[in-house]
């Protein structure tokens, strides 16, 4: 994951996945992102990192949305459908 290398153009995808990715943690039962983070992706994803992918502000890679997938229960695709 790195932070500001993306185009401008990808920024409101970006806020939308992240949008999409919070929802899907509210929907799976989660308080909070925190929340979800000190129960399942703890070890997986550190916590600003999961802080800059729901604000939108990283491109992130391909490797932790699998992550993120995985600690969600969902399939990789479930990510994208927004």
């Amino acid at each position: 994951m790195r932070k500001n290398t993306r185009s401008k153009k990808n920024d409101k995808w970006l806020k939308a996945l992240g949008t999409h990715l919070f929802k899907l943690i509210e929907k799976k039962g989660y308080k909070s992102p925190y929340d979800f983070w000190v129960q399942k992706a703890g070890d997986d994803i550190s916590r600003s990192a999961l802080n800059y992918i729901l604000n939108g502000e990283v491109d992130v890679k391909a490797t932790t949305l699998k992550k993120l997938a995985n600690a969600l229960d969902v399939e990789v695709k479930e990510i994208f459908n927004f």
